[in-house]
């Protein structure tokens, strides 16, 4: 049987490095982040035409998509968020799907699933186990800030959109704190991958 394992965590937690980690020891990963990167890097005619048909054509320019002036938008406007959402999911859940089914005919024992809304499209039960990745808000900001020129407002725009540490503390099998220098978390999530 193979065991499939959710990873999960707020914007800036800390999941890439996890997924980094797990690619080192050998094991198989899907990645939501990864999934929606391409759905925006080479964007199908049908995605291109849903952004004008939902209202997000400013965004699209000669067959390329501006994802800052999305994000600007859609984190302030609920209800253009949750249009955007339903299309991206429908994707990246059609390839998780057949990931899962390619890996379970390989036999593969162990799988790993980065969702980064896991709890908040309740699909945790889907899997066998959660991991959760829990940092500071102020270190989650700071990470952002650099790393994608976030600023605070956008982030705290993200915030409002995903679910509490507290949840996820509580729904979560594993959590693994990314609260002090990168070393540290490193030897936490090979502490806990050593488990598997």
């Amino acid at each position: 049987m193979t065991k499939t394992i959710a990873i999960t965590g707020g914007i800036g937690s800390g999941k890439s490095t996890f997924c980094n980690e797990l690619r080192h020891k050998g094991f198989k990963i899907h990645s939501s982040d990864e999934q929606v990167a391409k759905i925006y890097k080479t964007p199908e005619k049908k995605f291109i035409f849903y952004l004008n048909s939902i209202g997000l054509s400013m965004a699209v320019m000669n067959k390329t998509i501006d994802k800052k002036t999305i994000s600007k938008i859609i984190f302030t406007n609920t209800k253009m968020r949750k249009k955007l959402e339903k299309y991206i999911f429908n994707v990246v859940r059609k390839k998780r799907s057949e990931f899962i089914k390619k890996e379970k005919k390989k036999k593969t024992k162990i799988i790993f699933i980065d969702i980064p809304l896991l709890f908040e499209n309740k699909l945790e039960n889907k899997f066998h186990k959660v991991i959760s990745i829990i940092a500071p808000r102020k270190t989650r900001l700071e990470r952002l800030k650099k790393t994608r020129k976030m600023s605070e407002t956008q982030f705290k725009n993200i915030l409002k959109s995903q679910t509490s540490d507290i949840i996820r503390k509580a729904k979560s099998d594993y959590v693994v704190y990314n609260n002090s220098t990168l070393k540290d978390y490193k030897n936490k999530i090979n502490r806990l991958i050593d488990k598997f």
